[in-house]
């Protein structure tokens, strides 16, 4: 996600979100969200245009979630970040360096990178400058990847259905049409020789206490918070009773589905 202040090239959710990307909240976000699934790298890999790639960059990497899951894949990984309290609680690994640095001007070299991610990050950048970015920094037959999880994931219906008011609630329009909005803009861009979507599922486990955490790390839920709005204005205490009443208080499946973004350079 890319969390600074500086509004330039900020999308309207960045500015509605990004007030929440402080302090603890960091802590939460890196220990709550989750990790991409195995199958999102196996994707990645075989659509390189080198094997291992010999650099992937990650923007808006946060605190390096999606970054993280690239050492011993690629021989060197790049996260972008703005915002020095995410990168504060980055998780760090051999291999892997963090850079404070805007997605619109990263500093990289043209042409350097065989992959480059937007993990969660994609719908917080204005679509025309960061495409810039991001096709400069690519070398040619060079992959870039969108992808994003779908909020709720998938526990049971009536704690799910409690979730989406809590996300209603803040705000923010459940199907996400910002995000709808990602393929268009790879192919209005002009930049990329071929562009498509597709789908994955990840199945976790979790427990109840950690479910019912969750929307604390969705962004526009915690300003919300933040700005003083009560646990009863926005669902949130509807939702834990809802995961009280429905889930193990141990170990639970979860399934979170990824909208995956491919463009070739």
């Amino acid at each position: 996600m890319e969390t600074g202040n500086a509004p330039a090239g900020r999308s309207a959710h960045a500015q509605l979100s990004g007030p929440a990307y402080h302090g603890g909240f960091a802590t939460r976000y890196g220990a709550l969200r989750p990790e991409p699934p195995d199958d999102l790298f196996a994707v990645l890999l075989s659509l390189a245009p080198a094997d291992p790639p010999g650099l992937v960059v990650d923007l808006g990497t946060g605190t390096g979630s999606s970054a993280v899951g690239w050492p011993g894949r690629a021989r060197h990984t790049v996260g972008i970040e703005l915002n020095p309290d995410m990168l504060g609680a980055a998780v760090r690994a051999s291999g892997l360096r963090y850079v404070q640095a805007s997605a619109l001007r990263t500093g990289l070299s043209a042409g350097c990178a065989d992959i480059v991610t937007c993990a969660q990050s994609f719908h917080w950048l204005d679509a025309s400058p960061s495409i810039a970015e991001i096709a400069r920094i690519l070398r040619p037959g060079g992959l870039f990847a969108a992808y994003d999880y779908d909020w709720p994931p998938l526990a049971s219906w009536a704690v799910d259905a409690a979730f989406l008011r809590v996300i209603e609630a803040s705000g923010v329009d459940p199907s996400r049409p910002d995000k709808a909005r990602h393929v268009h803009a790879l192919l209005d861009s002009g930049r990329f020789r071929a562009v498509r979507e597709i789908f994955l599922h990840a199945r976790r486990v979790a427990q109840a206490d950690q479910i019912a955490q969750l929307p604390r790390v969705f962004g526009p839920v915690s300003r919300r918070l933040d700005e003083g709005a009560t646990m009863r204005e926005l669902g949130l205490d509807q939702y834990e009773e809802a995961v009280r009443s429905c889930l193990n208080p141990g170990a639970n499946t979860i399934w979170w589905s990824y909208r995956v973004r491919l463009a070739i350079k």
